[in-house]
C-alpha cells in the first residue's frame, strides 16, 4: 500500500459503493478496502415484507453501530439506510453500468451457484439470488434517490461516478495517485441506461 504521505489528499477512511446488483460493488470494495486497510460490509437490502419489523429495527440500529466506527466500505444495492449511512462517509461512489451487463453478471452468477450446488462443489445449497426484475427496476426505483443524494451531498463529499468497466479499471489503478482524482461528477450528468 502507498504510504498516506504520498497522497495529495488524505485517504478516505469511510466508503460507500452504490449501485446496481452485479455491477460489481463488491470486487471494486474489496479492492478499496485491501488498498486503505477498510473493513468490507454489505448493506443489507430492504423488501416490502421486512420493512418496518423488529428485524429491519435491528438492522437499523446494528447499521448505526457500525457506521460509528472509524473505518470501513460498505455497498448498497439498495437506497434503504443511506440517511444512516450518508452523513459518516467522506467518499461516495456510484457504479452506474448499462442494465445489459449488470444483468449479464447476474444470470452468470446464478447459473454458476446452481452448478457448484449440483456438483456438490458448494456444501449448502445457493442461496435465492437477484431477481431479473430487480436489476431492470433498479433505473426506476433507485436511480432517481441516488441522484437526490448525490445532488444534496456533492459539496459535502467526494463523489465518483463509473459508468463503465473501463472507469471502474482507471480507477483502481489511479488510486494510489487520489488526489488526482477529483470529483468527476459533471453538471447535468444522467445515469446510464
Amino acid at each position: 500500500m502507498e504510504q498516506p504521505r504520498r497522497f495529495e489528499v488524505e485517504p478516505p477512511r469511510r466508503v460507500l459503493i452504490v449501485g446496481n446488483r452485479g455491477s460489481g460493488k463488491r470486487q471494486l470494495a474489496k479492492l478499496i478496502g485491501e488498498r486503505f486497510g477498510l473493513a468490507c460490509f454489505p448493506i443489507i437490502a430492504e423488501t416490502p415484507a421486512t420493512r418496518g419489523t423488529p428485524e429491519a429495527d435491528a438492522r437499523r440500529q446494528d447499521m448505526i453501530q457500525l457506521v460509528q466506527g472509524s473505518d470501513w466500505v460498505l455497498t448498497s444495492d439498495d437506497a434503504a439506510l443511506l440517511d444512516v449511512v450518508v452523513p459518516r462517509a467522506e467518499w461516495l461512489i456510484w457504479v452506474d453500468l448499462p442494465i445489459s451487463t449488470c444483468l449479464g453478471r447476474v444470470i452468470r452468477q446464478a447459473i454458476t451457484s446452481r452448478r457448484a450446488a449440483r456438483s456438490g462443489k458448494q456444501p449448502n445449497p445457493p442461496q435465492r439470488g437477484p431477481r431479473v426484475r430487480d436489476v431492470l427496476n433498479y433505473p426506476g426505483e433507485v436511480t432517481p434517490r441516488i441522484m437526490a443524494m448525490i445532488d444534496r451531498e456533492r459539496r459535502n463529499r467526494t463523489i465518483f461516478i463509473l459508468r463503465s468497466k473501463g472507469e471502474i479499471s482507471d480507477f483502481v489503478k489511479r488510486l494510489p495517485n487520489a488526489g488526482n482524482l477529483g470529483d468527476h461528477l459533471k453538471p447535468g450528468g444522467r445515469p446510464s441506461t
